[in-house]
């Protein structure tokens, strides 16, 4: 394994080498743990945070590490830790300094923490610096050929049965294929002791990845027709696959193709691809039914009591509302219905791409009939992009130099050519914002009046 990553200790600034220097020199050895050994492996950007595993009880790590003038460590919230926040970069953020897990009656080591984690591929630990990798559960061939276990079987999902979507999501964050034996566990799994905002923010993380290789989408398709979902989605649960007669449509099948189908929102829109995928899954076959805005309108309070329960923010909720209360829009809005949504702050570009989704996903229109909505709905996103840009737009009133300012300068009545030089200053100010101060418009305007004079 070693001769696989000899130059893991580059993947790191000189300036974070040399803090992990230090820190191993105070209270180590140190084990860098968690997506860091399968980050180096597999040639991917280091993590947000760092783990690391010592052998010291964290009381006397902090001396140690304030008797180096390493004094920013403080105790961590989720677990018995210190975190050491790194200000100044971005890969890693914080350092999260833990020691050894153990099961009662048995000895803190590195390999029984590493017992206590969830996959294969997360229960490997890097000796600072230069090595060995322990892996004592095979997480290093597991990450090579492609499959995704877990640690200890049904144990691990018992320990912590939150480990089931995590699972999920490794599956499809590396497009590798779960071993089988323990996705039927994990798919089993009942997520009742678990508290809802764990279970949000996994499933936002899920929801998150691109899901766009055919691998990551089986696994979604499992997962949303798993007993799992009856938590996070119960009042679908009627509607679940397990549940269909063998000749009826599937409309569970329908709704993930939906989600899937659903292409990414432009830096400027109102909702995220996150958010457009929940409400898909939280609209659920209501959506299909856009004949009448009764069909979703009479799910909208479970659907709300739903993201409350699950501790959604109330932007994320207003604008999955938003949404999924306005799927019945037409299919050709005017530029004044349109400004209203945008006013309004309703999604509407977010609306339509699912509106596009839907028909894309329709086996009952011919592909003749698709394209021509598809190239519709494109349309109705590229006119609300430009009636954005419109609203956005700078106005006179906007520019440091105010009406009467210029009349002064200019000494003339008021008329059409104060209104032309107000937009040229605005699209002066538009191309170079730093040119919206009194003095540099004072000398554009001074300008402007010798070129009419030799006019």
């Amino acid at each position: 394994m070693d001769n696989l990553i000899p130059s893991f200790p580059n993947a790191f600034a000189p300036p974070i080498r040399t803090l992990l220097d230090d820190i191993n020199r105070l209270i180590g050895p140190i084990y860098l743990v968690g997506d860091a050994p399968w980050c180096g492996i597999l040639g991917k950007p280091l993590p947000n945070t760092l783990e690391i595993l010592v052998a010291r009880p964290l009381a006397e790590c902090r001396k140690r590490l304030a008797r180096g003038d390493i004094t920013s460590a403080v105790l961590g919230q989720k677990h018995n830790s210190l975190l050491l926040p790194l200000k100044e970069w971005t890969h890693p953020k914080v350092l999260d300094i833990a020691t050894f897990r153990n099961r009662p009656g048995h000895p803190s080591t590195l390999e029984e923490d590493l017992l206590h984690r969830d996959l294969t591929v997360n229960a490997m630990a890097w000796t600072w610096p230069s090595g060995p990798l322990v892996d004592p559960f095979g997480g290093r061939k597991d990450l090579l050929t492609g499959e995704i276990r877990l640690v200890n079987g049904s144990a691990t999902l018992k320990d912590n049965p939150l480990r089931a979507l995590l699972f999920f999501r490794f599956a499809m964050q590396l497009n590798r294929p779960p071993n089988q034996e323990d996705i039927l566990l994990a798919e089993q799994t009942s997520l009742e002791t678990i508290l809802p905002e764990p279970i949000r923010f996994e499933m936002d993380r899920i929801l998150a990845l691109p899901l766009a290789d055919e691998t990551s989408q089986h696994l979604l398709h499992a997962l949303c027709a798993s007993p799992i979902t009856d938590r996070i989605l119960p009042h679908f649960t009627l509607f679940n696959p397990r549940n269909a007669a063998a000749d009826t449509e599937d409309p569970w099948k329908r709704i993930l193709d939906v989600t899937l189908a659903i292409t990414p929102p432009g830096d400027d829109e109102e909702i995220s691809l996150l958010d457009l995928r929940w409400a898909t899954l939280l609209g659920g076959p209501a959506m299909l039914k856009l004949s009448s805005k009764e069909h979703m309108e009479k799910n909208l309070n479970q659907i709300n009591k739903h993201l409350e329960l699950f501790l959604f923010s109330k932007r994320r909720s207003r604008r999955i509302l938003s949404l999924l209360r306005n799927l019945n829009v037409t299919l050709s809005p005017s530029d004044r219905q349109l400004k209203r949504f945008l006013q309004d702050h309703v999604p509407v570009e977010g609306v339509y791409r699912v509106l596009q989704a839907i028909s894309a996903t329709d086996s009952r229109l011919s592909e003749e009939t698709r394209v021509n909505e598809e190239l519709k709905f494109q349309q109705i996103r590229t006119r609300c992009h430009n009636l954005r840009q419109a609203e956005e737009r700078l106005s006179p009133n906007d520019l440091a130099l105010s009406g009467g300012e210029i009349l002064d300068l200019v000494r003339r009545k008021p008329g059409p050519w104060l209104r032309d030089l107000q937009a040229t200053l605005v699209d002066l100010v538009i191309k170079d914002p730093s040119r919206n101060r009194p003095a540099e418009l004072t000398n554009i305007v001074q300008q402007w009046i010798r070129q009419q004079r030799a006019i």
